[in-house]
């Protein structure tokens, strides 16, 4: 997931491809402030150079939705930070990111709307359950992160804060990737192929999604990744649309190679659990005295 800032994720996760951003600040009109870009997992399996597509009246062309599998995220070489409220057992959250069709993103737009986790504390528990971070222990720095990173170049369509993680929450739950694998005989401890997970997943859709692998720690390949992508419509509302790069199955190998779905991090999610009850006991006791 994306972490608040070190080598990134959206900022860490998985395999990631390395790539340079060069971004000059006087093409990208609505981006003021736009730092050299760090390896992340919105560029995994892609090499680019971001330009400003003076074509997209927005600020940009269509919206990614980045869910991901956390048994996945977890089971690799650089592991994971379970978060101490449990999220939900289904795919997780990593962002919403506006993207240009040109194969370049915009980033950091508006160095004047920071972070507020105030704005937000109504949605606190759909945050924690379904877009948590498994790399910062403070959840809120990743929320702030996607914030000011991604949510800031959607002020054109999301102007507040509380506009964008709220079209986040809703567009994940009319693509709830979990529910329609789970509902097509896809599910975790078995294997799979790229081509039988769009398949089901567009049957529903009726768009073409991305779908992703990566490596777990013994090198076998396994599903990592889907991504939806979104057009902005009249009236400040978007409608799903098939992804640029729905054809891309370079990290999943081939469209017919067998790839592993592997569990939901059970281990972790135990130890998690058994740790966040035992906060709870301490936080009940204080309260009584």
């Amino acid at each position: 997931q994306d972490s608040p800032k070190p080598p990134r994720r959206r900022c860490g996760r998985g395999k990631m491809a390395m790539r340079t951003i060069i971004l000059a600040a006087a093409l990208i009109p609505l981006c003021t402030s736009v730092p050299i870009g760090l390896p992340s997992a919105h560029e995994s399996g892609r090499t680019a150079i971001p330009k400003h597509d003076a074509t997209a009246p927005l600020g940009f062309d269509y919206l990614h939705l980045v869910q991901e599998w956390p048994g996945s995220f977890c089971d690799t070489k650089k592991g994971c930070k379970w978060p101490a409220v449990e999220p939900t057992d289904g795919w997780l959250l990593h962002g919403l990111w506006p993207e240009f069709n040109n194969g370049s993103w915009p980033q950091y737009c508006d160095p004047n709307a920071p972070f507020n986790m105030t704005a937000i504390t109504d949605m606190l528990p759909e945050l924690q359950k379904y877009w948590p971070s498994l790399v910062s222990p403070i959840q809120s720095d990743f929320w702030s992160h996607e914030w000011v990173r991604h949510g800031t170049c959607c002020e054109t369509l999301t102007p507040e804060e509380h506009d964008y993680f709220r079209m986040v929450l809703s567009l994940r739950e009319k693509f709830d990737v979990h529910l329609i694998l789970n509902g097509q005989g896809i599910v975790p401890q078995q294997s799979t192929t790229w081509f039988d997970v769009k398949k089901v997943l567009e049957a529903v859709t009726g768009h073409a999604v991305e779908v992703g692998c990566n490596f777990d720690t013994a090198g076998k390949r396994q599903l990592y990744e889907v991504r939806s992508c979104y057009t902005p419509t009249a009236g400040k509302n978007v409608i799903q649309t098939d992804c640029v790069n729905e054809k891309d199955f370079k990290s999943c190998g081939s469209p017919s190679e067998v790839i592993y779905y592997p569990i939901f991090h059970a281990a972790a999610k135990s130890n998690a659990g058994r740790e966040g009850k035992k906060a709870e006991a301490i936080r009940r006791l204080e309260a009584k005295k």
